[in-house]
């Protein structure tokens, strides 16, 4: 090979091993490369292991067996890191060892030769080359082990010295390789060790959502693999690979990483008003009764009067409850609260102050007033500000914006950027699906009870005609029964992510 091919194949191995950042993938390339680079015929790759002394087998190929169909399928093991063997004794010294005959190693050297590979797969290993594969620091990372160079004329031949320069120069770019690899795995385990803390502390905000976030994430994959296969409609020529598969989980385990930052009396609120006013306003209908027992002395009369006390009182409690409220229970409410009743100071005082009366008739969304609605929606925002603080990855740089849509609508009426259509990711359309049937499905939220299963896909199936949600999206997730496998999944406690 002259010093042009040397060059270029030096190049072209380079950024083989730079591409590539899948630690399983990088061994198996850095083996072909190097087989193919140095005309041997088998190669295998041990990674060093220093926390428990040990050399991890992590790769190898032998070309002539796989040809004859003899080679088994690889399976990774551990050997103790030990000078005795040939791989070990370069891990630990660091050292190039060149052996001309592997039957033939001279008794005085403090390692030997393993014979039980040949023995087993009737394989004749002669020469060998182990080099060590060291990072930009002189670190050993592991050790790559040529055998069998092979000459022009297919005969089996020593590695020279020249040719270890060559090798060790190659096995250097292998280690930084793998450094990098190992960076960045490092790097998306801390990214999901933060997805999970940051699940865990929303979860322990509001124990009535806990689990919300994986099941909405369990929901979006499964929607997303099934797109995967899809040969025909719009998803046809859509494909989410691991990394986004990867992504779109995170941003669906964060989708509701905002709420840390609700008051916890709009994020737990059960009822239009809580327990502490309601004990008021009872308080205040016992003094109501008592009143009216002081200052009308006939008995039939006074009788009548607080029974159509406890009925306002029932009523009032009724309507405090999660649902809807027409103009007529809106009307009825008000026409309660400014009944009058006399004090024990003989002042006069409203049966319901005019804050009750608002909290129970102005609410815009389950059993939220309008300025606790717009704290909830503050989420949203609070989810943005909170993902474009973390520098995440090229795979994963569009978490916020997956995550920020969720609650926006395909026909402008979402929140918190009212965006419309194509302008919402695809990601963010299966994510808001997901994030609705989940909802309407749920058991354990504090302001409702969970709707029946055919009226869940009811909604659903009226939000995708109205324009709201992706209606190709909904139709899959409704007529291919992927709801019923969600459920299933729940109800026998496998919703794994």
């Amino acid at each position: 090979m002259d010093y042009k091919e040397l060059v270029f194949a030096f190049n072209r191995i380079g950024i083989a091993l730079s591409s590539e950042t899948k630690l399983e993938n990088l061994f198996n390339l850095i083996v072909d490369e190097i087989i193919e680079f140095a005309d041997c015929d088998a190669c295998s790759l041990y990674i060093k292991d220093e926390k428990k002394t040990e050399l991890i087998f992590q790769a190898t190929k032998t070309v002539s067996l796989a040809r004859k169909g003899k080679e088994s399928v690889f399976r990774s093991f551990s050997v103790p890191l030990e000078m005795r063997s040939i791989a070990g004794y370069t891990a630990i010294t660091g050292d190039t060892v060149n052996i001309e005959d592997c039957y033939k190693i001279p008794e005085d050297k403090p390692y030997s030769f393993n014979k039980s590979y040949d023995e087993r797969t009737g394989y004749r290993t002669v020469s060998m080359l182990s080099v060590p594969m060291k990072d930009n620091e002189c670190n050993t990372l592991g050790v790559i082990q040529l055998i069998n160079q092979m000459d022009s004329a297919g005969n089996i031949v020593p590695f020279s010295k020249e040719f270890e320069a060559i090798i060790l120069s190659l096995a250097s770019q292998a280690a930084v390789a793998l450094s990098n690899a190992r960076l960045l795995e490092a790097n998306k385990n801390l990214y999901k060790a933060l997805v999970e803390a940051f699940s865990e502390a929303i979860e322990a905000r509001s124990p009535h959502t806990a689990g919300h976030s994986k099941r909405v994430a369990y929901i979006s994959r499964m929607i997303a693999e099934h797109i995967n296969h899809k040969d025909d409609g719009n998803f046809e020529n859509i494909f989410f690979s691991d990394e986004k598969l990867e992504e779109l989980k995170y941003a669906a385990l964060l989708h509701d990483v905002g709420k840390v930052a609700v008051p916890e009396n709009v994020l737990e609120k059960r009822n239009k008003l809580e327990e502490d006013d309601i004990a008021i306003i009872k308080n205040r209908f016992e003094v109501i009764k008592f009143s009216t027992d002081f200052h009308i002395h006939d008995e039939q009369l006074k009788k009548d009067f607080i029974e159509r006390i406890d009925d306002d009182l029932k009523f009032i409690l009724d309507k405090n409850l999660p649902g809807p409220c027409s103009d007529e229970d809106k009307a009825k409410i008000v026409e309660i609260g400014n009944k009058k009743f006399v004090g024990f100071q003989g002042e006069e005082h409203n049966y319901l102050e005019e804050e009750e009366i608002y909290m129970l008739t102005s609410f815009v969304k389950g059993n939220f007033s309008p300025e606790e609605w717009e704290k909830m929606k503050r989420h949203v925002n609070n989810t943005l500000d909170i993902l474009e603080t973390v520098p995440f990855t090229d795979e994963l740089k569009d978490i916020p914006r997956i995550a920020g849509a969720h609650h926006e609508m395909l026909d402008g009426s979402g929140y918190p950027f009212n965006v419309r259509g194509e302008e919402i990711m695809l990601q963010s359309r299966i994510l808001a699906v997901a994030d609705v049937f989940e909802a309407l499905t749920a058991s354990d939220r504090p302001y409702k009870k969970a709707i029946p299963v055919d009226k869940a896909r009811q909604i659903l199936g009226f939000m995708a005609k109205d324009g709201e949600l992706d209606k190709e999206i909904v139709d899959m997730f409704i007529n291919e029964n992927l709801y019923q496998i969600y459920l299933e999944a729940r109800d026998n406690g496998n919703i794994n992510v």
